[in-house]
């Protein structure tokens, strides 16, 4: 597509104030996030009780504990024991691994409630493979787990596909020069960028700060901190684009110079592709 097709409009073009408030209106109406995976997000796995608290939850939810079970005991694990209780579960993949999994099922019962879409799809995969890549940056004995916000990091484009439509859809399914192209883009048509809409549809719900933080920030510069989580999201989200998960067609997209996965593009992708999979 011609770079003058998707020029950013003079003021007059702009999203009329009352299609903005309505856009905002629907945001603040989506149905809430799973209560017993908003839970799970608040809880510190350094608590002495962290243990029977996850499993009080999971028992609050049975359509969740039933799917964690079913993605535990998928192939992607490769168990040798098949796993049968919450409690078995926790023991056996670590409190941060089924957050991580209750998380990705919670937001899927999201996605699963939205009209199908090759974009709804292709932010999905994106979101999926930023998570993978996250946690593959993880290092050891890092206190907070990447997986979590690398998942929820595109959590604006579900909530605006879900509120504006197939408008939204088929908007960002065009390409663009780069990211900032894009975000005008959404900020003249919507009155709002899915960075701004994750915060607002995150902080209802009520997220914990770092996850809003990734939400907000993940399109900033990254600063090069060691162990900032908004950082390495940053650079997780620019991966998944490179390797082929883009949440958005763009045409600066080049191999990161810099990054810390041990793992190479090759085995970072078929790690996603399988995750993809698992998740549907």
């Amino acid at each position: 597509m011609s770079a003058s097709l998707i020029a950013r409009p003079s003021a007059e073009d702009c999203t009329p104030p009352g299609q903005q408030s309505a856009v905002y209106v629907r945001l603040s109406k989506l149905p809430p996030f799973r209560p017993a995976a908003l839970k799970l997000l608040n809880i510190s796995v350094e608590s002495g009780t962290a243990m029977q608290d996850f499993e009080q939850i999971f028992k609050s939810d049975p359509a969740l504990s039933a799917d964690l079970l079913l993605v535990a005991n998928s192939l992607q694990f490769g168990l040798r024991a098949r796993i049968e209780t919450i409690k078995h579960a926790l023991t056996y993949l670590g409190l941060e691994r089924v957050r991580s999994l209750g998380c990705t099922i919670a937001f899927s019962f999201f996605v699963r409630n939205m009209p199908p879409s090759e974009y709804l799809r292709t932010v999905w995969a994106h979101s999926i493979a930023t998570a993978v890549i996250a946690e593959a940056a993880e290092s050891p004995g890092q206190s907070q787990s990447l997986y979590t916000p690398g998942l929820m990091h595109d959590l604006g484009r579900l909530a605006l596909s879900r509120a504006v439509g197939p408008s939204y859809d088929e908007g960002l399914s065009k390409e663009f020069a780069d990211i900032a192209e894009a975000n005008a883009f959404e900020k003249i048509q919507f009155g709002i960028t899915h960075c701004d809409a994750g915060a607002m549809v995150g902080a209802k719900w009520g997220f914990p700060v770092p996850l809003l933080t990734s939400l907000t920030l993940h399109h900033d510069p990254v600063v090069g901190r060691p162990g900032d989580t908004a950082d390495q999201i940053r650079m997780a989200c620019r991966m998944a684009d490179w390797l082929g998960f883009p949440e958005v067609a763009r045409r600066d997209l080049k191999p990161p110079e810099e990054h810390p996965w041990q793992a190479g593009p090759d085995e970072l992708r078929e790690c996603i592709v399988k995750r993809v999979a698992a998740f549907g």
